[in-house]
């Protein structure tokens, strides 16, 4: 029986949540440049931050000014203020964070990008993945975090339950243990990874729909927001974005040929009073093997749905095989 590493699982992962991450840091960076031309202020974007995180699984974002200095998180201090934070380039001093700083410089239609493997960050020792890329509408940084859940911390969210994951985890920044260990259980890895893509998606899918009512407010046209989502799809690993229910409907793809929303059936069966995310599972006899997340959002009446391609080469996909 054929078997895969316990680090080919861990390097699956950190791949898997480099392409999530860069497309909900290319959405945030758009999301904030509509926001900032609505005038709207630190802590109505903040705000917005904290309910799509109460309503997801979005741990960190960190926005910066041209200086580095992150005027914008949803991470809060005991004070229940936004903590203080400010991207050094000096790698003694900010070994984790100063990485991120080169996108100070970026100009803002160069979409660059920084992924990075999770590790301890600066500001606690929790074990956190960060991604950030170059800011749309000034020189900034734009980051997502994720904490890295650890044994009983991620059984009690059900996000790596599984003997396999409880491994990886448990021996994570230990390559040599976890090249030593292998598995065959390729399926119950594919379901743990199809689950933490689902929600990571529902993070996309609310993200898109915070920049859909900013752009509203800052009288965008639809053409205008059209083209934004174009260039998100463009430069991020998502293949499509579709919104239906607004005057700013739009459906945005990858693919020339697309016949628009992918999931059109779920528009007729959601209830309308309360939010919600439908998870779409890829289809095996797909060759495509697309992974879709439709969220509906009750206070502006939106279905978003995000669309992402799925490598066979990848273990999410039902056509990954050990061969």
């Amino acid at each position: 029986m054929k078997e895969i590493s316990l680090k080919q699982v861990a390097d699956g992962l950190d791949a898997m949540l480099d392409d999530l991450m860069i497309g909900q840091a290319r959405i945030t960076a758009h999301m904030v440049a509509a926001a900032e031309a609505a005038d709207c202020r630190p802590s109505e974007i903040i705000a917005k931050m904290d309910g799509i995180a109460d309503k997801t699984v979005l741990d960190e974002l960190w926005i910066t000014d041209g200086t580095g200095f992150a005027y914008l998180t949803n991470v809060l201090g005991e004070d229940g203020l936004p903590i203080p934070f400010r991207f050094l380039p000096d790698q003694e001093k900010q070994p984790q964070a100063s990485a991120f700083c080169p996108l100070l410089d970026s100009e803002t239609d160069a979409d660059d990008y920084i992924t990075q493997v999770a590790q301890v960050r600066e500001i606690s020792w929790d074990i956190y993945k960060y991604v950030g890329v170059s800011g749309v509408d000034r020189k900034r940084i734009v980051q997502v975090g994720n904490a890295l859940a650890f044994e009983e911390q991620g059984l009690l969210a059900n996000t790596y339950a599984s003997p396999v994951m409880t491994a990886v985890l448990a021996a994570f920044g230990e390559n040599d243990l976890l090249s030593q260990r292998f598995t065959s259980r390729v399926a119950e890895i594919r379901e743990v990874f199809d689950s933490i893509m689902s929600r990571q998606l529902a993070v996309h899918a609310s993200l898109v729909d915070a920049l859909v009512s900013y752009a509203e407010q800052a009288g965008w046209t639809a053409e205008e927001l059209r083209l934004r989502l174009q260039r998100i799809v463009k430069t991020s690993p998502m293949e499509a974005v579709d919104i239906v229910g607004t005057d700013r409907e739009a459906s945005v793809s990858s693919s020339p040929d697309s016949g628009g929303i992918r999931h059109a059936a779920v528009l007729t069966k959601v209830e309308r009073d309360k939010w919600q995310a439908i998870d779409h599972m890829p289809v095996a006899d797909d060759p495509l093997a697309e992974k879709s997340v439709t969220i509906f959002n009750p206070d502006t009446a939106r279905f978003v749905q995000v669309t992402i391609a799925l490598d066979a080469n990848t273990l999410v996909s039902p056509h990954f095989s050990l061969g």
